[in-house]
């Protein structure tokens, strides 16, 4: 049965992959393997049930690997460096759905999860000692597949009408991303600190089997201003032990908003990396830590894993 396809439902499918852009960016956003309410940990608004279990719902992984390249020298002598990032990302999204009242019935679950390919190139040109310029232009290629399993008699009448046009099919899109970044790095005696603020910006094209592959156009932005802080703690049997801080504010809009629940979020992160044992021209470094996101529909703590973290 042909079915007209539906401004609304495009509309999702473009917030989802403006999600899929934000979530696999680490900068701006962390989920990780445990989550926990941090308002019964840390008092205040910091987390709510329903946040957790939104959270719940959703598992991250990310996983970035970047190369430096030769530096470019200027006429005046001063030095651009170079770097290409290569990253895969995975999210899946799990929930339940019940629409008769009846407790015999079961409930319907969809799974969706948004695989995601990039790579990116920035450079960064010196201002002086501390300050610098980053630019980069970072590609986004992501897929999108609906499992869908009726088991609430209610939808299982709508089955024909739904399969392969809201549930039961995939998407894929294409985004480019350019960003711009000002950035302070002040070495101490005890490690370094950096403060630094930066614009991303997306715009892509969608096609695939959902919504009569009328996917649309996924856009969005966002801004982050932060400080982070390592802290050289000691040297164990030739791996470098680092204590690692962060606090940064993120503004988002466009296709991020209406996902995200707010117009800005704050994260705070808290965690222990150690120099990579293996692999080294790949991995810097590896660690685990605690973070805090208050202000999104996400807010609340988890547990990451720490993996490249700079």
């Amino acid at each position: 049965m042909f079915v007209q396809a539906d401004d609304t439902f495009k509309k999702l499918l473009d917030q989802n992959f403006a999600t899929a852009v934000l979530l696999s960016d680490s900068d701006a956003i962390s989920l990780g393997f445990h989550d926990f309410n941090a308002s019964s940990v840390f008092g205040d608004n910091l987390g709510s049930m329903e946040a957790l279990d939104n959270r719940k719902q959703i598992s991250v992984y990310n996983a970035p690997f970047t190369w430096k390249l030769d530096e470019l020298t200027l006429s005046n002598g001063k030095k651009i460096n170079q770097n290409v990032s290569l990253f895969v990302s995975y999210i899946e999204q799990t929930r339940e759905f019940k629409f008769t009242e009846n407790s015999n019935s079961g409930s319907d679950k969809s799974t969706e999860n948004i695989m995601t390919a990039g790579a990116k190139y920035w450079s960064s040109y010196p201002l002086s000692e501390v300050w610098s310029i980053r630019s980069g232009m970072r590609a986004n290629l992501m897929y999108f597949e609906n499992k869908y399993d009726y088991n609430d008699p209610t939808t299982t009448l709508f089955r024909e009408q739904l399969d392969g046009f809201v549930v039961n099919t995939d998407a894929w899109a294409f985004t480019m991303q350019p960003s711009i970044e000002s950035h302070y790095r002040k070495p101490q005696s005890w490690g370094h600190w950096e403060a630094y603020s930066k614009i991303n910006y997306f715009y892509g094209h969608g096609w695939g089997e959902a919504n009569n592959g009328d996917i649309g156009n996924p856009e969005g932005w966002y801004w982050i201003n932060g400080l982070k802080g390592f802290y050289d703690i000691a040297d164990w049997g030739g791996y470098e032990q680092t204590l690692f801080s962060s606090v940064r504010r993120i503004d988002v809009g466009a296709d991020l908003q209406v996902p995200l629940g707010a117009a800005h979020f704050y994260e705070w992160g808290l965690g222990w990396l150690v120099s990579a044992p293996f692999l080294k021209t790949y991995i810097d470094n590896i660690g685990i830590g605690v973070n805090l996101n208050y202000g999104s529909s996400l807010k609340g703590g988890t547990i990451v894993l720490l993996f490249n973290q700079n």
